[in-house]
């Protein structure tokens, strides 16, 4: 237990939104876990058939207790967060589908004969 009160101080974040500060008690059940579930479905909804393991799986670490004053301009994980991270992950979507677009639209882009075309 890494204090009195069994809390544990994590960083996280998803795809490239900001990060994000969440207190857990220990025991408790992983808030993460339904979290990148809503995530990947709210991203479904709008992107059909695309992946996002990418974008939905979050990044985190783990901080001393002790430290955690040092974390304090971190914005909490909390509902006002989860949607602004929903509207960053919609827009990395959408740019890697444009980048993806285009790179197939590129010049040389193989028409499955073999032959770039111009």
């Amino acid at each position: 237990m890494d204090n009195e009160n069994g809390m544990k101080l994590y960083i996280v974040s998803f795809g490239d939104s900001e990060k994000y500060r969440l207190a857990v008690r220990e025991g408790d059940s992983d808030p993460l876990q339904g979290l990148e579930k809503e995530l990947d479905s709210y991203l479904r909804e709008r992107f059909p058939g695309d992946s996002f393991a990418y974008f939905t799986s979050p990044k985190v670490t783990e901080v001393t207790w002790e430290h955690r004053d040092r974390y304090e301009n971190y914005p909490e994980l909390n509902d006002k967060a989860i949607e602004n991270i929903k509207a960053v992950l919609v827009k990395e979507v959408k740019d890697r589908n444009d980048m993806q677009q285009l790179n197939s639209d590129a010049p040389y882009d193989n028409t499955g004969d073999g032959v770039g075309t111009l």
